[in-house]
């Protein structure tokens, strides 16, 4: 009798991971290959398709099949028919996409899309850093600030979904303007693109614009002024999370993304300043903890999304 498997995959604007896991989450095989992103929409959906093809010949190798594929994809995803609504940064053509129709007609199994922050947090819930949370608030630190929450077992969607825009939280009124259009988004002080663009700023180096990849890596050699603007956005997450404390009062904070990875203090002091301002009656038994999966959450939450639409439901 053949195993059950489920793929995961995870979109971003370089590359695609993806990976098998069992019906208990069970990592069973994963790999990364590009994602031809600045190709267009035609191409991201074959470099997709690629990487599920190998996922398949894979699950055969492991004596199983696979029976539901989930895929995790940046941008705003249609609760009801997993179409992206509006246009997303780095992936051109992928608004108005139907990939679960995609995948549907390429593979004749079902298929899920979700969120690739809500995947991160649902991933953390169901193998990772949250199993046994009553509610779960996970931030994802890298070039922007993402954010997912699962309550009493459910991701928090929205009806448009649209919710858990953490790095959108406002933290200054009338300070920096963010890419999103608004001024004064947590992200713009907190995601590596804020640091990264700080960095630049206060160089002062005429015509260099400094990657979030180089501030961190020179933060971590020593270099004052990196490691002060690090900080600084360090905290000023923390402070921008305090307002979805009050608003969710999660049991447990699940914080990861390159940047947590690479650089342990991060934490401690998004931990120290969230704690610092947060009310008594919202940090009452409240863990604050690092992604156990790190960079694979997100493919591990699609596949376990995906096993929640096999086991009953649409997604998680």
């Amino acid at each position: 009798m053949s195993v059950p498997y489920f793929v995961g995959l995870d979109l971003g604007g370089t590359e695609v991971k993806v990976g098998l896991c069992s019906a208990r989450g069970e990592v069973v095989w994963s790999d990364r290959r590009p994602s031809q992103a600045h190709q267009g929409q035609q191409a991201i959906l074959e470099a997709l398709a690629a990487a599920v093809d190998t996922a398949l010949l894979e699950a055969a190798t492991h004596q199983g099949e696979v029976v539901a594929i989930g895929l995790g994809t940046p941008g705003v995803v249609d609760p009801a028919s997993g179409v992206i609504r509006f246009p997303v940064a780095n992936l051109g053509g992928w608004h108005g996409t139907d990939i679960v129709g995609f995948f549907r007609q390429r593979f004749e199994v079902p298929a899920v899309v979700e969120n690739d922050a809500n995947c991160a947090a649902w991933g953390e819930y169901c193998t990772g850093a949250g199993i046994g949370a009553r509610t779960l608030l996970l931030a994802t630190v890298g070039t922007g600030i993402g954010g997912g929450a699962v309550i009493d077992g459910e991701l928090l969607r929205g009806p448009s979904g649209g919710a858990m825009e953490l790095g959108h939280i406002i933290l200054e009124r009338s300070g920096r303007r963010c890419n999103c259009g608004l001024v004064g988004c947590v992200e713009a002080y907190a995601g590596g693109w804020g640091m990264a663009q700080e960095w630049g700023r206060r160089r002062a180096l005429p015509g260099e614009s400094p990657g979030v990849s180089q501030l961190v890596e020179m933060g971590i050699a020593g270099d004052p002024l990196a490691n002060e603007i690090l900080d600084e956005g360090a905290t000023a997450l923390g402070a921008g999370m305090m307002s979805a404390l009050h608003l969710l009062n999660p049991d447990v904070v699940v914080v990861g993304g390159g940047i947590i990875d690479a650089r342990p203090r991060h934490l401690e002091l998004i931990e120290s300043e969230l704690r610092s301002r947060v009310l008594p009656k919202a940090s009452t038994d409240l863990k604050v903890v690092r992604a156990q999966h790190g960079n694979r959450a997100g493919w591990i939450g699609a596949a376990m999304c995906a096993e929640k639409s096999v086991r009953g439901g649409s997604g998680a």
